[in-house]
């Protein structure tokens, strides 16, 4: 899907077609905006041969990034900014907005919708003449602050995540599907972290000045977006290393609850084996004590019991039966 918006000296059209793009792109005195939403072989064509992108970029743009990126060229700036979406509890993806800036025009490449553009395109809409008259540099800064704004709404789900899995960690009831969420968890933060620090690289380039056609201004407000940036990235390392320590210690707390319950079941063996050493060596053909008792019977019973309660108590004096559960 194709959708453009262009003023020029105050008059604002929204052609559609090549030749009205080519010319309003040519104008000297213009901003224009153009969106392309999964483009066609049209629109690449387009933007290779109307608008004069090299190659390498237009070709960029048939193909999925990992990473964001700031490539320079000429006349223009390509750049891929990471745009992250949760699809499940733990499981976070990312997807790809790629922007091309030459002087007074933005083009705008992505393959999904994005609420954050949307609102941004439909403001323009309302006021095309204010926001226009802003310039597209200001566009181009708006887009870019939003992609890294929307990393923010993840982070705090993130936290409360990592927050509840603290608390199951030390749960005593807690299932055994905790390590997999675990590990699905500090997946994506890899993911996002990895995103964000590659992010923070190109976001620097265009705080510093490095971008020549950029102006000094809007460096200013991409230095703001560079420390959410950094800020991004300090809690997603924060979580990361969190989440690796909740690792270990959920690994930590079995092999405690194993020792336990392995301790409790070297006390009862203990008890029992006693037990099982005066029923084994009276069931043989030897003569047993009051044989010929009628209560004889409950005289072993009784023996056993005996032994049963020095058995506990030579383990109580000697503190083996301490913290079993």
């Amino acid at each position: 899907m194709r959708r453009a918006i262009v003023s020029t000296k105050g008059v604002v059209t929204r052609p559609t077609d090549d030749a009205s793009l080519v010319e309003a792109m040519k104008a000297t005195e213009k901003v224009l905006w153009l969106d392309l939403s999964s483009p066609t072989p049209d629109d690449l064509k387009l933007l290779l041969d109307g608008f004069g992108f090299h190659p390498l970029s237009v070709e960029d743009l048939s193909q999925t990034h990992t990473a964001a990126k700031l490539d320079e060229y000429d006349h223009y700036v390509f750049q891929v900014v990471m745009v992250p979406f949760q699809q499940g509890t733990d499981e976070i993806d990312l997807f790809e907005v790629e922007i091309f800036y030459l002087k007074g025009t933005l083009v705008t490449v992505h393959d999904r919708p994005w609420r954050p553009l949307d609102e941004l395109w439909e403001a323009v809409g309302r006021d095309p003449a204010r926001e226009l008259g802003k310039g597209a540099q200001v566009l181009y800064h708006n887009l870019v602050d939003r992609a890294v704004d929307a990393y923010f709404p993840i982070l705090d789900t993130i936290d409360e995540r990592v927050e509840g899995l603290e608390r199951q960690v030390f749960d005593a009831g807690t299932r055994g599907d905790i390590l997999p969420a675990i590990f699905r968890l500090r997946r994506s933060v890899r993911q996002l972290l990895r995103s964000a620090r590659n992010q923070r690289e190109s976001v620097q380039r265009l705080a510093v000045g490095t971008v020549r056609s950029l102006t000094k201004e809007t460096c200013y407000q991409f230095r703001d977006v560079h420390d959410h940036l950094i800020q991004l990235h300090d809690s997603l390392d924060d979580h990361r290393e969190t989440l690796s320590g909740l690792r270990d210690t959920y690994l930590g707390v079995v092999n405690n609850r194993m020792s336990e319950v392995m301790k409790s079941l070297t006390v009862f063996s203990a008890i029992l084996l006693p037990l099982a050493f005066l029923t084994g060596l009276w069931g043989m053909n030897v003569g047993v004590p009051w044989e010929g008792d009628p209560k004889g019977f409950l005289y072993v019973l009784g023996f056993c019991g005996l032994s049963t309660v020095g058995a506990l108590h030579w383990m109580w004096r000697k503190g083996y039966l301490k913290r079993i559960q």
